[in-house]
């Protein structure tokens, strides 16, 4: 397949799964879709029940987005949970969403500049090979800290991005680390290598559990227990907010706050350094209702 269909098999991915996700109704029949296809500027082709059925098989390998017309009549997604703002499917569909763009108008040069993540990319080939062979990696690395590297053998579980660089989920052997697996960040390896060595996964470790309660990938609960936070805010800091909220656990409460009708918004998270940082940013515009402490309050311990 040439690059030219690729970004063309895309561009229909985004627009269909686009055209379902806004819907007001539950579902669009193939015509109605055939319409709104013929609005689209530079489309190629016709939408024919054979290229929706093609682009379907392609959106559920690729996203594991279920596109059905239950009723025979009217295609929806199946499995709208699957975009949830936390989800992989969300994160490629982004991605894609981005490339195509990106492919589109590359002419512009300079006229667009995106947000890089470079640090430690050079080394996602070997790690997406690792996570899918359950292989070892022996790394070297350093934290800032530290003043000399060392070198370990890891067993990775998760490839994460945070804010600009790029982190693995591993086991280290050997550690006496209290908890199975830490966050290794690849902008502090200088060395990594896929081991002939495999290993057996501890069926106890819950990728998804172990990030849930995290602001990225600061984790570290008994220093900063996961609790309820509340704050209020500007309405202007609100817009930023609700368009790209801080955690998935955020929500906006009915009421507003004060004379100045602040906007509340409540949390389940651990208060790591970072998530306070982040909300000091907007200065006055954001307040924390109560005291935040590195640990719980009495009443709070288990």
């Amino acid at each position: 397949m040439n690059n030219a269909h690729s970004l063309s098999q895309f561009k229909f991915d985004i627009w269909l799964i686009e055209q379902l996700k806004t819907s007001r109704r539950p579902g669009l029949t193939l015509e109605e879709l055939r319409r709104r296809w013929l609005e689209v500027p530079n489309r190629k082709g016709n939408l024919s029940r054979d290229m929706l059925t093609l682009h379907r098989q392609s959106i559920r390998d690729f996203l594991g987005l279920h596109i059905e017309a239950p009723d025979r009549m009217h295609y929806r997604i199946m499995n709208p949970e699957a975009l949830a703002l936390s989800s992989l499917a969300n994160d490629l569909l982004k991605s894609i969403q981005n490339y195509a763009f990106l492919q589109e108008y590359k002419a512009l040069g300079s006229l667009i500049q995106p947000e890089q993540i470079e640090t430690g990319s050079r080394y996602l080939q070997q790690i997406g090979r690792a996570l899918t062979e359950k292989r070892k990696l022996s790394v070297t690395y350093q934290k800032f800290a530290d003043e000399a590297p060392y070198t370990a053998v890891l067993h990775p579980y998760c490839l994460k991005a945070d804010k600009g660089r790029w982190y693995i989920l591993a086991h280290k052997e050997g550690s006496k680390h209290p908890e199975p697996v830490q966050v290794f960040a690849l902008d502090r390896t200088s060395r990594l290598e896929v081991m002939a060595d495999t290993f057996v996964p501890d069926s106890e470790v819950d990728v998804e559990a172990y990030f849930r309660d995290c602001f990225g990938v600061w984790h570290d609960f008994e220093t900063y227990p996961v609790r309820d936070i509340t704050i209020t805010c500007t309405e202007r800091v609100a817009h930023y907010l609700r368009t790209l909220p801080l955690h998935h656990s955020q929500k906006e409460d009915s009421f507003r706050e004060g004379r100045d009708a602040r906007v509340v918004f409540h949390y389940r998270i651990s208060p790591s350094p970072d998530f306070l940082a982040e909300l000091s940013k907007w200065g006055d515009g954001v307040k924390v209702k109560g005291y935040i402490t590195k640990k719980a309050p009495p009443e709070e311990r288990p």
